[in-house]
């Protein structure tokens, strides 16, 4: 185990130990949005040029400084339908993705010109897009740096490659910039409507604007009509928020379902996700091998892309040929299985004064989350580097779900990730 401390914003994710013993390198990310690039890796099926009854259009689009979710928006006004994409990005990258709309009544120019996208058409499909069809993510990535971390790197890609590096949910799934995600999803699953909108409006966020930062004081004093206009075009979602606080001031359950429903649902995600962290942390602690099953573990097998898992086996079924140890994601469906993982996450719930049945919100059922299993091991392919004077390339390829900021955390193990561009 590594004997550099990590920082706040990665125990406040549960990522508490490194995997590789390499010491922290200077470099920052994202010095501009093309210098983190991201390409989906779908399989659409047989996509067709002619557009068929019941088909829906399907796009390719490019996104250049704006999220998933907004784009997905102004997407579906253009083609009057709701749209499916396959996975989410954040804003701060340039990123190719794949989109269609959910009606075969929908509209489909062959292009859409957005604010910060362009779409383009590139057939139709029976059904809509569905996060099913993805197997991974292509990155190619810019470490702007003053010395050689080629070293790191190496060693990092061969950590890789024995699939050691712990599967981690990255700083995205938390909000880096206040890291409240998770605390919000804490206080959901105790019933505390009110703590979590006074987390969600009032906790202060890194790098936000002075107005801003007043409207989230104003927000934590109650103040929400003040607060309001003080949020940015932005911060739509803080808005609506607030408006509703506006006109009920107590109604706080009402003004959580004012925040639209992939990021709503994120809250509690993201505390399953802090949860798995630890785990996976007290895992690499303990010296346990991620790398392939042991008896008593839940585990799977790689489909022969190696970047999928295939079926979820029991504890009790004997290890069949190259195998995956799977930890759970806590939910209302959590078993104690007896396995090495569980024995640990138990442990961390019961730290956390949190029952799995928890999971279960009957108030809000649509936040409600069974759980399942996630793979122990970051699954990574392709890996290359290319040094250069004051910046090294970094291209690989992940499997669905995985982040390139916990590849690019064993490399720079940085004191300050925010600041580093993560």
């Amino acid at each position: 185990m590594n004997s550099i401390q990590p920082p706040s914003p990665d125990i406040a994710s549960g990522m508490t130990t490194y995997a590789t013993s390499t010491g922290r390198r200077s470099g920052r990310l994202r010095t501009s949005r093309e210098d983190f690039q991201v390409d989906e890796i779908l399989d659409l099926g047989q996509v067709e040029q002619e557009r068929k009854e019941g088909y829906v259009p399907v796009y390719s689009v490019r996104k250049n400084g704006v999220d998933t979710p907004h784009a997905a928006d102004e997407l579906a006004a253009s083609l009057k339908s709701k749209v499916n994409f396959a996975g989410l990005k954040d804003s701060n990258a340039v990123t190719v993705q794949y989109a269609s709309a959910r009606s075969s009544r929908a509209d489909d120019p062959p292009v859409v010109h957005g604010r910060m996208f362009v779409a383009e058409r590139i057939g139709y499909l029976p059904r809509p897009i569905s996060r099913g069809m993805m197997t991974g993510n292509r990155f190619r990535i810019v470490v702007r740096t003053d010395e050689d971390i080629s070293g790191s790197v190496e060693e990092v890609f061969r950590a890789c490659n024995e699939r050691r590096i712990p599967n981690f949910f990255g700083y995205q799934r938390f909000g880096l910039r206040g890291m409240v995600n998770a605390r919000v999803g804490r206080a959901i699953l105790r019933r505390d409507f009110r703590g979590a909108v006074q987390l969600f409006l009032g906790e202060p966020r890194g790098g936000e604007s002075a107005d801003a930062q007043e409207a989230r004081r104003l927000a934590g004093e109650g103040r929400y009509r003040e607060a309001h206009g003080l949020f940015s075009f932005g911060q739509d979602i803080e808005r609506r928020v607030a408006r509703r606080l506006e006109e009920k001031p107590d109604d706080y359950l009402g003004a959580i379902r004012r925040i639209p429903i992939v990021p709503r649902r994120l809250f509690v995600q993201a505390y399953q996700s802090y949860i798995f962290n630890r785990t996976a942390s007290d895992a690499v602690s303990l010296g346990l091998d991620l790398s392939r099953g042991e008896p008593g573990d839940n585990w799977t097998t790689l489909a022969p892309d190696q970047l999928r898992p295939t079926k979820t086996h029991g504890v009790k079924e004997p290890l069949v040929g190259e195998t995956i140890p799977l930890i759970q994601i806590v939910g209302y469906g959590f078993r104690n299985y007896g396995s090495r993982f569980d024995r640990l996450m138990i442990s961390i719930l019961e730290e956390e004064s949190v029952e799995p049945s928890r999971f279960y919100i009957k108030e809000a059922e649509e936040l409600s989350n069974e759980g399942g299993f996630r793979q122990a091991p970051l699954l990574a392919k392709d890996l290359t580097q290319v040094p250069r004077e004051g910046s090294a390339t970094l291209s690989f390829t992940l499997g669905k779900g995985e982040y390139a900021t916990t590849l690019l955390r064993e490399v720079l193990k940085p004191e300050d990730p925010r600041l580093s561009g993560f």
